[in-house]
């Protein structure tokens, strides 16, 4: 069974979002997007752009926070996998490196906006874990 179809049988996901993504609903102001290209650090930028972009339209919460799923082959410190747009969009990418066994998340507790996404991340970690 793949990453993708795990988290959806046991999370259940069941809230779909009609956007340009693979994107479902986790709560109030919370998506989960899963992210099919590989997750470089260099294309970050442009890739947090692209998704306030797409995401700035009434399928989405003016105040939202984003989650990403995907893979990399990089190494990444906790603080480099959660950005903030200093408006309205928290992104957390929970990452993974099959090649070398390994997850990159951030499951930190944040305050502003009421966008905080620790059990979020944390559910997805135990689901991948099990």
């Amino acid at each position: 069974m793949n990453i993708q179809e795990k988290i959806i049988k046991n999370y259940p996901l069941i809230n779909k979002v009609k956007c340009e993504f693979n994107c479902y609903s986790l709560a109030k102001k919370r998506y989960l997007i899963f992210w099919n290209e590989l997750i470089k650090k260099d294309c970050i930028t442009e890739l947090l752009k692209l998704i306030e972009e797409k995401t700035n339209n009434s399928q989405f919460s003016e105040f939202r926070t984003i989650i990403i799923v995907g893979k990399t082959k990089e190494e990444y410190k906790k603080h480099e996998l959660v950005y903030f747009n200093n408006v309205n969009i928290f992104v957390a990418f929970y990452l993974i490196d099959e090649d070398n066994d390994r997850i990159y998340m951030n499951d930190s507790w944040i305050f502003p906006l009421g966008l905080n996404y620790k059990k979020y991340v944390r559910k997805i970690n135990e689901i991948l874990n099990k």
